[in-house]
């Protein structure tokens, strides 16, 4: 239990900006878990926060809704749209048959992925601000919450050779087939993007899961915007 908790702190250190540390802890199987179970836990809090600052902040509607928009952004440090830069940057690559490693892991953001990267957060912060505008918290937090989980369908994949976070959480826990049933749609969603990567990238890495969980929420957003509004 001590292991599990230690890789819950250590993962809601990781993928948001909440200030957790984590002293000491080893890392096996049960800290990985931890870890992969901080992705929805991390996704529910920091959406429960923003929804909580637009309710609270004394601003016009508007203005507060653009601001929590970008602040959530800001509350996972950047993490997977830096992610959606380089994968970006690495489909372009594979079209003029560049190392798409290579290029994905150089330490600067080329100006395709810089692009990409805009696009991305102009889709996220239009989408958030209208739902939060709607007050339609609830599908909020569910898009934040599915996006992540995402992963949990992601564990039966091969990726790169050097991605060994990845393996070791792929090595501590294996996604039931009845969770694969229940959120059948879901799965087979997270596969079909992650699929395709593959097909254009040559390989799957962190980044391309980042991608996911980027796209997937942009995805879920404006889905529920063009139901229900």
């Amino acid at each position: 239990m001590k292991d599990l908790l230690n890789g819950l702190k250590y993962g809601i250190s990781y993928f948001s900006i909440i200030p957790i540390k984590v002293k000491k802890f080893e890392a096996n199987n049960d800290f990985y878990k931890g870890v992969l179970f901080s992705l929805p836990l991390v996704g529910l809090v920091l959406s429960s926060v923003m929804i909580l600052l637009f309710l609270v902040l004394p601003l016009p509607t508007i203005y507060k809704a653009i601001l929590c928009s970008i602040l959530y952004l800001f509350s996972y440090g950047f993490l997977h749209l830096e992610a959606v830069c380089d994968t970006i940057d690495g489909y372009f690559a594979s079209l003029s048959k560049k190392d798409v490693y290579e290029v994905m892991h150089e330490p600067q953001v080329g100006a395709i992925g810089a692009i990409g990267g805009f696009c991305f957060v102009l889709l996220k912060v239009l989408a958030i601000a209208f739902l939060l505008y709607s007050e339609a918290y609830i599908v909020l937090i569910l898009a934040f919450v599915l996006s992540r989980s995402s992963l949990f369908f992601a564990l039966d994949l091969e990726y790169h050779k050097s991605s060994l976070f990845i393996k070791s959480i792929q090595e501590s826990f294996k996604t039931s087939v009845f969770v694969k049933l229940l959120f059948l749609p879901f799965h087979l969603f997270t596969k079909l993007i992650l699929s395709k990567l593959k097909k254009n990238l040559g390989f799957l890495n962190g980044d391309t899961l980042g991608f996911t969980i980027e796209i997937q929420e942009i995805i879920y957003l404006n889905i529920a915007i063009l139901i229900f509004y």
